[in-house]
């Protein structure tokens, strides 16, 4: 939940430190790179979010340098006490597993109409994923049943691919909507991005 929050404020900062550099290249300028700030709500069988910053050269070729949030559904856990009845103050809530990732994609604009308000974006790239795995129970004291619970947590590389439909609105909005793809040495995750789009994301 912290890390979503994070990830809203972030966005919103990005997005006002933006707003008026955006305007006056537009306005002043004849542009055909594109620039923009992006930020998505991950769906599927985890939730999360990611925050991107992505330049489009002659308005097809894509860099993205990003970060994304995401975990399994939540589940209270009783961090003292193993076998007696927990009470409300001794009971918090964690995720069974959490997953950051530092990712920078390269990618392809395809425009599917001759107005260019409907695009396909095929992008991927490596990642550096932190994981923090579920809850384990480590005896602290028999005697009177104390367990002290740790959150394991490891590092590692991973491959994400992305591919999504962008809606730009006007010159500076828009919307995206498309699935990515994250490999690890462990597991393959699918999840559904929303996104929303501010910048430069039309060329003049």
């Amino acid at each position: 939940m912290k890390s979503l929050i994070l990830l809203s404020i972030l966005v919103i900062l990005i997005n006002s430190s933006f707003a008026q550099w955006s305007n006056y290249w537009i306005n002043s300028i004849e542009n055909k790179h594109l620039l923009y700030s992006t930020g998505s709500l991950m769906v599927g069988n985890q939730l999360g979010g990611n925050i991107g910053m992505t330049f489009v050269y002659d308005s097809k070729f894509s860099v993205q340098i990003g970060y994304s949030s995401q975990s399994d559904k939540m589940n209270a856990q009783n961090p003292l006490f193993k076998s007696a009845m927990p009470s409300d103050a001794d009971e918090f809530v964690v995720p069974e597993k959490m997953m950051e990732n530092f990712n920078v994609f390269v990618g392809r604009y395809l425009y599917l109409n001759a107005k260019e308000t409907i695009r396909l974006v095929v992008q991927g790239g490596p990642g550096m994923s932190v994981m923090i795995g579920e809850v384990s129970q480590q005896p602290e004291d028999i005697e009177n049943g104390y367990t002290k619970y740790i959150m394991q947590k490891t590092k590692g590389f991973s491959m994400i691919l992305n591919s999504k439909f962008e809606f730009p609105v006007t010159e500076l909005i828009g919307f995206s909507a498309g699935p990515t793809l994250i490999m690890d040495h462990e597991k393959q995750n699918l999840t559904f991005c929303i996104g929303f789009m501010y910048g430069i994301i039309s060329r003049n």
